[in-house]
């Protein structure tokens, strides 16, 4: 296994100096409003994501980050109508520039041209039989309706683009001839090939070494400034939402949790949950802290507690967090949290 890298501190005059693009309503891109996603179980339906609220806006790179089953990559399939039964829609909305994602047909002409997505495992996600070439072209007909000439240059474009050598070769490649790193970098070709305005980038960095991480993190840095594309990055790296991300959401049991600027959080994280996370990963700037775990395991999601979702692993949890699940307040401009302990501050 290779090591995650460490989550360093944002520099403060790297980080935007307001929550974001999407605080301006006129702005936004997409907008998540109460969305529940359930999956039926023998013990009852699982929340994949439970009453979440999102918004990305223009040229905006927005971090959501929480552990494993958290429901980082559900809520990226909802929202190109990618839930497939037995899960389904609970309620609430999802709108891509005013337009409706939970109907079948505004979702189909949206995914792969307006909203892309970078899928988790570049292995998996490539067609073994298919060789790279094969697979951009598909797509290029499909969906950019391309033809002739024009879909082999463009699919060199697309490869030269990410930092792939010697593109016209690497069309005749299969995935299983590319190192891990160049089976991202085509994952990201791919993604871009119809010119979206959003990508989602599920855990782009998983299962690379640290030195490739970063090569991955700046070619999507790079590309996402100079194309102007706005990017849901889900990870659990705190480390990568640091060095990538103008804003993050916090995740945990499919709720979010905390909302605020990317310095903020790292400077003084809010909820429990943030603060357990920050504590559990190396700091390169600090030697003399031991590593804290988060008490606990991650809850069984068919048997939530009636209260706070994090209530059982929290160390200030009191009377009131097992009554009721706390709502995602407004503590500061910036900055939303969902738990009883805190509030805003008297004006």
């Amino acid at each position: 296994m290779t090591a995650a890298a460490p989550a360093p501190t944002p520099a403060p005059e790297t980080v935007a100096a307001s929550a974001g693009p999407a605080d301006d309503a006129s702005n936004r891109l997409l907008e998540i409003a109460d969305l529940t996603v359930g999956f039926p179980t023998r013990d009852g339906t699982v929340h994949g994501v439970d009453r979440l609220t999102l918004n990305v806006g223009s040229h905006e790179r927005l971090g959501v980050v929480g552990e494993s089953g958290s429901g980082k990559s559900v809520m990226g399939l909802a929202i190109l109508g990618m839930v497939l039964p037995p899960g389904r829609f609970m309620g609430g909305s999802v709108r891509w520039k005013g337009q409706n994602m939970l109907d079948p047909a505004v979702a189909e002409r949206v995914r792969g041209r307006e909203v892309a997505m970078i899928f988790q495992d570049p292995m998996v996600s490539l067609n073994p039989l298919k060789t790279v070439g094969a697979q951009l072209r598909e797509l290029l007909r499909r969906r950019a309706g391309l033809r002739g000439r024009a879909v082999r240059a463009r699919c060199i474009e697309l490869l030269d683009m990410v930092g792939i050598a010697n593109p016209a070769e690497r069309l005749r490649a299969y995935a299983f001839e590319l190192s891990g790193g160049m089976r991202q970098r085509v994952m990201i070709a791919t993604a871009l090939a119809c010119n979206p305005e959003l990508l989602i980038a599920d855990e782009p960095t998983t299962g690379l070494d640290v030195t490739i991480q970063d090569q991955v993190l700046t070619l999507l840095h790079d590309l996402s400034t100079e194309l102007g594309v706005s990017v849901l990055m889900i990870t659990h790296d705190l480390g990568v939402v640091a060095q990538f991300c103008d804003r993050v959401q916090v995740m945990y049991a499919g709720r979010i949790v905390e909302r605020a600027p990317i310095a903020d959080v790292f400077a003084e994280p809010q909820h429990p949950y943030s603060l357990g996370l920050l504590r559990s990963v190396p700091r390169v700037d600090r030697d003399d802290e031991e590593l804290e775990g988060i008490p606990g395991e991650p809850l069984d999601r068919a048997r939530l507690p009636s209260g706070c979702a994090f209530e059982p692993r929290c160390p200030e949890s009191g009377d009131r967090c097992g009554q009721a699940p706390p709502d995602l307040a407004k503590i500061t401009d910036r900055r939303w949290v969902a738990c009883f302990n805190r509030s805003a501050p008297p004006s």
